[in-house]
């Protein structure tokens, strides 16, 4: 049985609840931490311009093998302003699209998200929008569920980074030989998972159906048993993992050490994803921790609001468990990513200020 079955059920569902067309205001929340940023820099035209730049681009500088640098630079998607945070994320449309036609029309309702969270003044949140958004992720992660073979064969960053996450997420499950097998017996063999996926501020998330083993000294292994499947966190990973995939590949924020963007297997090398170097910091490491930190706090702050929204008997319930735990994880990473990539420029651009 195919287990992301269980997020394309929920997504299915989505399309039928029948959530009334509106949107939600997240100024306050979504402002929390970001805004300062901004505000800071308005009396700094110098600084302001470099920020803005510095969001206009992604932090790795490299482009897909195959991709004129036109292309990138400028997508062809929505009549968005030239040049404002959603280039970036319109770019990486325009390379998909070109890859797979197909599938990526609905990919411009992601982009019109981040556009009315970042470049309107209301920052308000089209939970219509983000049900649709979660609609085709569930599609995509069906694509990887049966078609792994084909993406493999996918040289592109977003399916690179996607596939990994996801076989990660999953244990990236593999068999050796036991090689302490008596010797004329019956060869077993011996299963062998990762720590799941690591994103690039080092946060683990796994399969909550995996064991795994725990060793505290040599001679005493201990085998920690696999936590029961839920629905509601099963579909709010797999919804998080391909969030993480879309916005590290249009944004390339730099990953600490050990981040499962840092061990794919890339096609060019050209390609490798950036990992924040301790020796040349881009920005200092109080600076590193305290952008983590507010982005962890923003996705929390977004998360609970659009869980309280979709929860209930309110003009948004949805008086379903999983789609809300779904649409609520979505939110908030995209609101977190959207600071890790704007928090990034602003203390690169500042350093040395007093």
């Amino acid at each position: 049985m195919h287990l992301t079955r269980v997020l394309l059920t929920a997504a299915s569902v989505l399309a039928l609840a029948g959530c009334s067309t509106s949107k939600l205001d997240l100024r306050d929340e979504f402002n929390l931490y970001r805004s300062s940023f901004r505000e800071k820099l308005a009396s700094e035209e110098a600084f302001g311009q470099q920020f803005l730049a510095c969001t206009r681009h992604s932090h790795g500088g490299h482009i897909d093998p195959g991709v004129q640098p036109e292309m990138a630079a400028h997508p062809a998607s929505l009549p968005t302003p030239e040049g404002s945070i959603t280039s970036p994320v319109g770019a990486l449309i325009q390379r998909i699209r070109e890859r797979r036609p197909q599938q990526t029309d609905s990919l411009l309702t992601l982009q019109q998200l981040v556009f009315d969270l970042e470049e309107t003044p209301h920052r308000r949140l089209d939970l219509d929008g983000l049900r649709k958004v979660v609609n085709m992720i569930g599609q995509w992660h069906g694509h990887v569920d049966f078609d792994e073979d084909e993406l493999a064969k996918d040289s592109s960053r977003f399916a690179r980074l996607l596939l990994s996450y996801n076989k990660a997420y999953f244990g990236d499950l593999s068999f050796k030989v036991d090689r302490a097998a008596s010797q004329g017996g019956i060869r077993g063999v011996i299963k062998v998972t990762s720590n799941g996926f690591v994103d690039r501020n080092g946060n683990a998330f796994v399969f909550p159906g995996l064991s795994a083993d725990v060793q505290w000294d040599p001679t005493h292994p201990i085998r920690v048993s696999a936590t029961p499947i839920d629905s509601r966190r099963i579909s709010a990973d797999l919804t998080r993992i391909f969030l993480e995939a879309f916005f590290d590949a249009a944004f390339q924020v730099p990953a600490v050490h050990g981040a499962t963007a840092l061990q794919v297997e890339w096609k060019s090398p050209e390609q490798t994803y950036p990992e924040f170097d301790a020796a040349h910091p881009s920005i200092p490491l109080d600076a590193l921790a305290r952008v983590t930190r507010d982005a962890m706090r923003t996705e929390a702050a977004v998360s609970s609001l659009v869980g309280k929204a979709v929860r209930g008997g309110g003009v948004f319930g949805l008086q379903n468990e999983t789609l809300a735990a779904t649409l609520e994880t979505a939110a908030g990473v995209i609101a977190k990513k959207l600071f890790e990539h704007e928090g990034f420029c602003y203390f690169q651009v500042t350093q040395g200020k007093p």
